[in-house]
């Protein structure tokens, strides 16, 4: 495989891959955080309105309700790791920007003969190293078996 061939196929695409990842799940973390923000300051809003009218029912159960809520989305949000992925996928994407623009510059340690294959050993670390790290996203222990596979 040349080396332009490499890049396009791997680096470039492999790139691009982490960095939609990455703001995939910087949006879903904040859209998790921000509505379990907003539902936990309707709680005692909601509980305060209470004082002022008769109708006390509607508003227990509201606020019952708004707390399941947020209990649903804080555990979810928790769950999924949606910050975790978010961080470790741009690094990933940024690592191999940097990557791309040393070989591109001819900078070490591109800057010798056998500098393609210093390439692929680099980006196939990366990635091998995100890889790597799965497991410990999902909760394995590194050579346990996955039960749900």
């Amino acid at each position: 495989m040349e080396a332009t061939d490499y890049i396009r196929q791997r680096l470039d695409e492999q790139q691009q891959w982490y960095s939609l990842k990455s703001v995939i799940n910087k949006k879903n973390y904040y859209r998790f955080k921000i509505s379990t923000i907003i539902l936990a300051v309707l709680i005692p809003l909601i509980s305060g309105m209470e004082e002022l009218t008769a109708i006390t029912l509607p508003a227990n159960l509201i606020t019952g309700a708004l707390g399941a809520l947020v209990a649903i989305l804080s555990s979810v949000s928790g769950l999924l790791k949606f910050k975790d992925k978010w961080i470790h996928y741009r690094t990933a994407s940024e690592q191999l920007k940097s990557e791309k623009y040393l070989w591109s510059s001819k900078t070490a340690p591109y800057n010798r003969s056998d500098a393609y294959h210093v390439l692929v050993s680099r980006v196939e670390a990366i990635i091998h190293a995100e890889h790597g790290d799965w497991g410990g996203y999902i909760g394995l222990d590194k050579g346990a078996e996955d039960p749900g596979a």
